[in-house]
């Protein structure tokens, strides 16, 4: 089946240059450089196939901008400078106080009517900017389509309402109950071994683990000299301190030079504290290593408590001296950890890539 699209984008204007900007988003804004950008995004708010699309952009570039466009878009200038300019299925919005006209429902102009009628109403609105004159470069639908493709792959085009193929996710079961261990290896483990390679170098001295395993000191690839200690809830093979890690009596103040907790913060009912008590554990100078999971199914072992965000990771290491947040994933991974898919069914650019609304995992080194 042919794929159909809708716009996807605010457009704001900021410092005399057109940007897409992302809603209440952490991502880069994405600059707007050619008048091809905006014809494209206005037809498509209203004809999804890009066949169709293709041929109302060849007729459009040929005509001049009807009179009533330009005097319809005059009463709208002044407002641009704090504007913002919604593009959605069948919705031409111009949100006249930014983000608060979108929430109060107050000062938004609907021009979908007439973007409907001419398609010309964003070339107008923005014609006063710099925006390369590109339409005559588009010579075939291929062009069209390359363009086309570009754009979506920025977000700012979408599948068409409806046209989603949802294929094997459409399920109210996970793929894989258990992380992803059936098909292969969990995403988080990907995004763990990406940040050792990054730190394992720092890890040294005396070494404390909370919530580990002997072999977890093999799979980090510890120098097998290092002195290195487990703390655990529970007594068992290689664990040297039974104990809470709640509770700061247990370890005397400045005993560590590392301190190494992965995957165990979610499962702490006041994980804030748990940090506290490490940087009283280490040495001036000391280091900790963490890892809590952004998105992942609930694992109750015995309780699971929190999803901790960059932000609030960052927050509970505030007291150390210096701090560096590594943080992973992105839209896909997000729905591969959700649902067990394995790291061996994605390539590494859809793993590796990275958008800040989309954690999936978060680590972090600090230094007392």
């Amino acid at each position: 089946m042919p794929k159909k699209y809708i716009p996807n984008a605010f457009l704001k204007v900021e410092d005399s240059q057109l940007y897409a900007i992302f809603a209440w988003s952490q991502r880069t804004a994405e600059i707007i450089p050619s008048k091809s950008w905006l014809t494209i995004l206005e037809i498509f708010i209203h004809e999804h196939s890009l066949e169709t699309a293709y041929q109302i952009f060849q007729k459009n570039k040929l005509e001049p901008t009807a009179e009533k466009v330009i005097q319809e878009i005059k009463k709208y200038e002044q407002l641009l400078q704090n504007a913002l300019v919604f593009l959605a299925d069948g919705s031409l919005t111009i949100f006249g106080k930014g983000f608060r006209s979108f929430i109060e429902k107050e000062m938004q102009y609907e021009l979908g009517l007439l973007s409907r009628e001419t398609y010309q109403i964003l070339p107008q609105l923005f014609s006063q900017y710099q925006l390369e004159d590109d339409l005559e470069s588009i010579k075939n639908i291929e062009d069209f389509r390359k363009l086309v493709e570009h754009i979506e792959s920025l977000g700012l085009l979408s599948p068409a309402t409806g046209s989603i193929d949802w294929g094997d996710l459409k399920k109210t079961v996970p793929i894989c109950q258990a992380f992803g261990l059936t098909r292969g290896t969990p995403v988080d483990r990907y995004y763990l071994s990406k940040f050792l390679k990054e730190i394992q170098t720092q890890i040294g001295g005396n070494i404390l683990e909370i919530g580990g395993t002997p072999k977890d000191k093999d799979f980090y690839q510890i120098n097998p000299s290092a002195s290195y200690q487990i703390l655990n809830l529970e007594a068992g093979p290689g664990v040297d301190i039974v104990g809470d890690a709640h509770d700061v009596s247990i370890i005397k103040p400045e005993s560590f030079d590392s301190a190494i907790i992965f995957n165990v913060l979610e499962h702490c009912y006041a994980p804030w504290i748990v940090v506290e008590n490490i940087h009283t554990w280490l040495k001036p100078g000391g280091k900790c290593f963490a890892m809590v999971p952004s998105a992942i199914r609930v694992h109750a072992t015995p309780v699971d408590y929190w999803r901790p965000l960059p932000d609030a990771f960052a927050w509970m290491f505030r007291n150390f001296l210096q701090q560096k947040l590594y943080v992973y994933g992105n839209p896909t991974t997000v729905i591969a950890s959700y649902h067990g898919i394995a790291v061996e069914e994605l390539t590494s650019e859809e793993l590796d890539a990275y958008h800040p609304d989309y954690p999936v995992a978060t680590c972090i080194l600090a230094e007392k």
